[in-house]
């Protein structure tokens, strides 16, 4: 059988369905989709239901399509990277252009979010499944005061 590509693994898988919903259209959709290679640190669903309501809808409006597009590049990174490397590294490039931080000191973080799902492979990649929306912290500062 065939390996789907990273975002369509995440939506088979599920577990990412409102993130998923958010990349669509997008110019991230397009690049998970392409034949380059991508980590996908994608928030499973329960991770929304941090968000305030206002965050959440901050984000949907239609004027703040950068802003979404920005947070949504903030979860995948050029390349794949399975668990193990990750436990070798302090950060990683997104496709942002921001650095994400890891911290392995115990269990594995990504930005302080916890890894709940690691190394699900697809034909370009592979996705970690996290506990939180990661927010570049320039956008994170204009969606937090809403």
């Amino acid at each position: 059988m065939e390996r789907l590509n990273v975002i369509d693994t995440a939506i088979r898988s599920g577990i990412f369905q409102t993130f998923t919903r958010l990349v669509e259209g997008s110019l991230l959709e397009q690049k998970l989709r392409s034949g380059d290679s991508f980590t996908l640190f994608a928030p499973v669903d329960i991770a929304f239901a941090y968000l305030t309501p206002e965050t959440f809808d901050y984000l949907l409006r239609a004027d703040n399509q950068g802003i979404l597009a920005s947070v949504l590049g903030y979860h995948a990174v050029p390349g794949k990277l399975m668990a193990d490397e990750l436990r070798q590294m302090c950060k990683a490039r997104t496709v942002y252009g921001a650095d994400l931080s890891i911290d392995c000191s115990e269990e594995p973080k990504v930005n302080g979010a916890r890894l709940l799902h690691v190394d699900m492979l697809a034909r370009n990649g592979v996705i970690h499944g996290i506990d939180r929306l990661l927010m570049p912290a320039t956008r994170a500062a204009g969606a937090a005061s809403r």
